[in-house]
């Protein structure tokens, strides 16, 4: 099979000053991109002490002539995501909507007057935050890209189930805290901790008592979609929505710029021709292949790749479980197998036969083109541009024995003593 090797350029490091605290002013703080996690970025934001002066007291004469009062301007220009919007308004004033029907959230700047006359309906949003319960381990993934994780306090996920650094640090310093799993939250820890707003995902609707409770004590819930968008760069997207409940729009917007470029260089320009398998086994031995509508097939496609189940469930996200012999049959000629190293995990072919030894029949594992995902790939909707760029490499890599990335990994034959 010819190959060619895809040329991934990636930028510069970033010229950055380190944030601190959470609330720096809207446009006027340096970009900070967690480059663990997300590539080098280029260009310096930052801006010298006489324009930044200027702007401020602009801003500061801005607010006086508009508080309280809701005048827009228009709408924050958003790429991909389709499951939230931002109105902006003159003195900094945002509503965020996020579904359909849309809950909506009036974001106000510190110091300034929540609006007479608005509806009911509408969440108020004071800012700053800095007291943050955040359950979506996704959104904690993007607040660490953006350098807001000093906004958190408590989250759902405990120490030992975070793979991104900068969170276990935290949580080792006890400046975040694990405050019990989303569904049965530390109600208690939650008043102590005086948190002034929720954020979770969908999964939450599964146990409406715990928003229930929250509305109980006054502490506002707002609702993450963004795992039902279809398009990669859309879920990354939402940085863009934390950007401005934590006064980092502009930090937002570069790092999206970032990861948008990033996987424009990473984007193949043709097929590869290259068949790739995507999927996992669960630990009671249930079978899952990604749907052919789901955001990493779109990233195998994006990187070069030909998923072999895209006629499964087009029009869906997520996984269809199946029989082993069914996920045998749909995968055992792909020329490649990236294995979602869940439930039954492997860690080296060998492993993989032991388990199950059709698997010595899979084309991919006769030619020792099997990857797994790393540890944090699950957390990593940071790193999304960087996972196709992998796959790129992977791909369109003459002698994958010598490729090096970061959330793909290729198991060896036999298990490392």
């Amino acid at each position: 099979m010819k190959k060619r090797m895809a040329a991934i350029v990636l930028a510069a490091v970033l010229g950055m000053s380190t944030l601190t605290g959470c609330g720096n002013g809207r446009g006027n703080g340096a970009s900070a991109v967690n480059n663990s996690q997300s590539g080098p970025a280029e260009g310096n934001f930052g801006k010298d002490s006489q324009e930044t002066d200027a702007q401020e007291q602009q801003s500061e004469t801005t607010q006086e002539n508009y508080d309280g009062k809701l005048v827009s301007t228009g709408f924050m220009e958003v790429d991909y995501a389709e499951g939230f919007s931002v109105e902006l308004f003159e003195g900094g004033y945002r509503m965020i909507k996020v579904g359909d029907p849309a809950e909506e959230f009036l974001v106000v700047p510190e110091g300034m007057s929540v609006p007479q006359e608005l509806d009911e309906s509408v969440t108020v949003l004071q800012m700053p935050f800095d007291r943050v319960y955040l359950a979506s381990t996704g959104m904690v993934s993007l607040m660490n890209a953006i350098n807001a994780l000093d906004c958190i306090k408590l989250v759902a996920t405990d120490a030992d189930g975070w793979y991104i650094d900068e969170v276990t640090a935290a949580m080792g310093e006890g400046k975040i805290v694990y405050s019990g799993s989303y569904k049965e939250p530390d109600y208690e820890m939650m008043v102590e901790q005086e948190i002034q707003l929720h954020i979770d995902t969908a999964m939450i609707d599964s146990v409406p008592e715990v928003n229930e409770k929250f509305a109980e004590l006054s502490i506002p819930n707002l609702v993450e979609i963004s795992a039902k968008e279809n398009h990669p760069l859309a879920r990354v997207e939402w940085v863009k929505l934390l950007g401005v409940l934590f006064d980092r729009e502009t930090e937002a917007q570069q790092y999206f710029d970032h990861q948008k470029a990033l996987m424009e260089q990473a984007t193949a320009a043709e097929s590869s021709g290259i068949t790739v398998a995507m999927g996992y086994i669960t630990s009671s031995g249930k079978c899952y292949a990604r749907n052919g509508g789901d955001y990493l097939v779109q990233m195998i496609e994006l990187a070069g790749g030909e998923y072999v189940c895209a006629d499964l469930e087009p029009e869906k996200g997520g996984n269809t479980s199946m029989t082993f012999e069914e996920w045998y049959a749909a995968f055992k000629d792909a020329d490649y197998l990236f294995y979602w190293n869940l439930g039954n995990k492997f860690y080296s072919i060998e492993e993989m036969t032991e388990y199950e030894p059709l698997f010595a029949d899979f084309k991919a594992v006769k030619e020792g083109h099997v990857w797994v995902t790393s540890p944090d790939f699950t957390q990593a909707t940071s790193a999304i541009s960087s996972i196709v760029a992998d796959m790129n490499t992977i791909l369109f890599s003459e002698n994958t024995d010598e490729v090096t990335t970061d959330h793909l990994i290729r198991i060896p034959q036999k298990t490392e003593e």
